[in-house]
């Protein structure tokens, strides 16, 4: 199916090269899906995300030009995309959201109180509470847990997007999935057998 859709990608791409606008269109409607939900995930605001997703299709359509369909397309859109999401992140004066103690820090997501894992009855609740915590992460291993756990990407995609090298994507992913492990065992009372 990966290999379908790919194909599928390097055809509507070259056709858009040639300049047919109607092939750019249809990958745009094919890939804006996941170049949202990465940029909701990293910038936690919908506004800011669709603005995200068109912001990057209008780079992608200037630098279309300089794609190397050596690099799966993917990769190379995901990267736009947590460019763009770093830079709005920097631009609003956004310091790495850390977890706070005190509570105080308006800028991290409140986690829901009385809440507990025994009450999230599907699996999409546990996502959206993962995703929730993910807001107490540094912003690499924010980036990189996005990617690599919540995006589904490889080790390797996700050391091809940030530039970091596959020992530190692999570090930062341990880090945070242990913080995310701790904050679930804190707040949502997980009991391990």
């Amino acid at each position: 199916m990966r290999q379908v859709q790919d194909q599928l990608v390097q055809d509507l791409i070259r056709e858009a090269k040639a300049g047919n606008p109607y092939a750019f269109e249809k990958l745009v409607q094919l890939q804006q899906t996941y170049v949202f939900s990465l940029a909701i995930r990293l910038l936690y605001d919908k506004e800011e995300a669709k603005d995200i997703v068109q912001e990057c299709f209008v780079r992608v359509w200037r630098h279309l030009h300089k794609y190397d369909p050596a690099v799966r397309f993917t990769t190379w859109l995901y990267r736009i995309t947590v460019n763009l999401c770093l830079d709005r992140l920097r631009a609003r004066g956004r310091q790495p959201l850390m977890f706070s103690t005190s509570g105080n820090d308006e800028r991290v997501r409140r986690i829901p109180e009385q809440h507990s894992l025994e009450q999230a009855h599907t699996n999409q609740e546990l996502v959206e509470i993962i995703m929730g915590l993910t807001a107490y992460l540094p912003e690499k291993q924010k980036l990189v847990f996005t990617l690599r756990d919540l995006q589904d990407l490889s080790v390797d995609e996700v050391a091809e997007i940030t530039g970091f090298s596959r020992e530190s994507v692999k570090t930062n992913l341990h880090y945070a999935r242990r913080t995310i492990r701790s904050l679930l065992d804190r707040h949502y009372d997980i009991q391990r057998a």
